[in-house]
């Protein structure tokens, strides 16, 4: 049994490492979850565990490393039981105190497309044909980021309000005067003009 339980330690701790170094990996999204929509849910009330990759790292881990302590302890196969029982609590709260919960806050978090149309204001000074930065609210959340103009111009003072009008690869394209430029549009000038 020693084996087993080594093993299921190793395999939930090189797991986590392993996604822990890989999320911390800017633009990397690496997200081991095979979801394919079979959450096999055992119901005792409130007490429901889907099958996730993050349930099964967690169980693997406080399995192994449960059993590895229990084992001397415990006499043959007793050591398992324990190591299953709080596998399975672990896993459960794991899921419902910190799972759940990341995921709710994931659901509710402005998106790009949120701001497009969204006055905000100049922090750092978008300077002629290149960048900077704007601050603005969506929602509850204030936001900012990298701004550029959306038609070459003079650039834009720090401290000016300014529309977004598309967002690109991380960047805020935005324009001054939304009068002017739709005005622009209308008669179908080219934005450099």
């Amino acid at each position: 049994m020693h084996a087993v339980f080594l093993t299921c330690l190793i395999i939930g701790g090189l797991y986590s490492v392993v996604s822990l170094v890989l999320s911390g990996l800017g633009g990397l999204d690496f997200d081991l979850d095979f979801d394919f929509d079979i959450d096999l849910d055992f119901d005792l009330g409130d007490l429901t565990l889907p099958i996730k990759p993050f349930t099964v790292m967690v169980f693997l881990t406080v399995f192994g490393g449960v059993g590895l302590i229990l084992e001397p302890l415990l006499p043959g196969f007793w050591a398992i039981l324990p190591a299953v029982i709080l596998g399975l609590a672990a896993s459960w709260a794991l899921y419902t105190l910190v799972y759940v919960k990341l995921m709710g806050y994931e659901a509710i978090a402005p998106s790009e497309e949120d701001a497009i149309m969204t006055r905000a204001e100049v922090v750092e000074r978008i300077m002629p044909g290149g960048y900077g930065k704007i601050s603005f609210l969506l929602g509850d959340t204030t936001l900012s980021g990298a701004a550029k103009e959306i038609k070459p111009g003079d650039g834009v003072a720090k401290g000016a309000k300014v529309y977004i009008l598309e967002v690109k690869d991380n960047v805020y394209y935005v324009v001054e005067d939304l009068e002017i430029y739709l005005e622009r549009i209308r008669n179908q000038q080219p934005p450099g003009d």
